[in-house]
């Protein structure tokens, strides 16, 4: 989780080199559509081995993300979200979860700047991939798609009155996994992902 914890400091350290200009954004949160796109990484939650006090520890690995979603002024806005993210256990042994989440969000705009941190809330679904996961051979079913619920939060920097760079972390809590490897069934339950994205935000 450390190559996470300072991504997400790298993150907010890019942020904070941008100039703090006193003015406020173009055409006083205007109402409208937009769309986001951001990259960064992601980890998987480390898994307990049932009946052992011994976890498998996943790596941050690549994680993305874009939305399409409409904004209803300077404080509430939603939107829908693709957000893929891949996490890896030893060298090409990877899971994948690619989840779309309907999301809320609450914009707290800082007066006479061109700052915006946010917070949000949102529910959806996550397609889980284990299969490089599974033993090779036998009886296999290393997916599943799982009820996922959103928390998030970050800050927004206007370059104009149509753009805005985004610094966003995301946490998405997912319901019982279960997979089939080689005939036996596996229960993962109170599992969940954690990202950091740099993004573009996209005023239509």
């Amino acid at each position: 989780m450390s190559a996470l914890k300072s991504f997400a400091a790298l993150s907010i350290a890019s942020m904070s080199i941008l100039p703090l200009t006193p003015e406020l954004k173009a055409d006083d949160y205007e109402k409208g559509f937009y769309g986001t796109i951001g990259a960064g990484a992601g980890t998987f939650s480390d898994l307990l081995l049932v009946g052992t006090p011994f976890a498998l520890a996943f790596d941050p690995g690549f994680s993305y993300e874009g939305s399409f979603g409409y904004d209803f002024g300077k404080h509430f806005r939603a939107d829908v979200s693709y957000t893929n993210t891949i996490s890896t256990i030893v060298t090409d042994h990877q899971a994948k979860f690619g989840s779309i989440i309907l999301n809320g969000y609450i914009d707290l705009p800082i007066e006479d700047t061109k700052w915006t941190p946010f917070i949000g809330a949102g529910y959806g679904s996550t397609n889980v991939d284990a299969v490089n996961l599974c033993t090779a051979g036998g009886t296999d079913d290393c997916t599943d798609d799982v009820a996922t619920y959103s928390l998030s939060g970050g800050i927004s920097y206007a370059l104009n009155s149509d753009t805005d760079i985004t610094g966003k972390i995301t946490y998405l809590g997912f319901d019982t996994i279960n997979v089939t490897d080689d005939g036996t069934l596996v229960t993962v339950t109170e599992s969940e992902t954690l990202s950091a994205h740099i993004g573009v935000k996209f005023k239509f």
